[in-house]
């Protein structure tokens, strides 16, 4: 009987700890797929976001971006156009502004698809 009450106690202290801890903590995650707004990006003629979390991770302290401009919860930041040319997210003076990295305006460098975008 103790042993069954160890188990689950056991247990339930791992389902917390997969509810409260976010799994970008793990170092799990390389690329984070983002998709959402489908039809604001489809009206824009741009495609899903593919963002390389594990290239950023070798130039940058996971405190440089987390939780400053980015809350380090999987899904928790709702990252638009807008937002990020006002200066926020990956639009931050610190990130993609032409000076550390390529400007938001280059399009092609972060999504899919872009209608009349000429690949290089």
């Amino acid at each position: 009987m103790k042993l069954i009450g160890r188990c689950a106690c056991l247990a339930a202290v791992l389902l917390i700890a997969a509810l409260v801890i976010p799994a970008a903590s793990f170092g799990a995650i390389d690329e984070i797929k983002m998709d959402g707004q489908a039809e604001s990006k489809k009206k824009a003629g741009v495609g899903v976001v593919t963002f390389p979390h594990a290239r950023h991770k070798k130039s940058f302290k996971c405190a440089e971006c987390h939780p400053k401009i980015f809350k380090d919860t999987l899904g928790a930041n709702r990252i638009n156009m807008k937002e990020n040319m006002d200066g926020k997210f990956c639009g931050s003076l610190n990130c993609h502004t032409g000076r550390k990295a390529f400007a938001l305006f280059m399009c092609e460098k972060c999504h899919v698809i872009v209608k009349g975008a000429v690949k290089k």
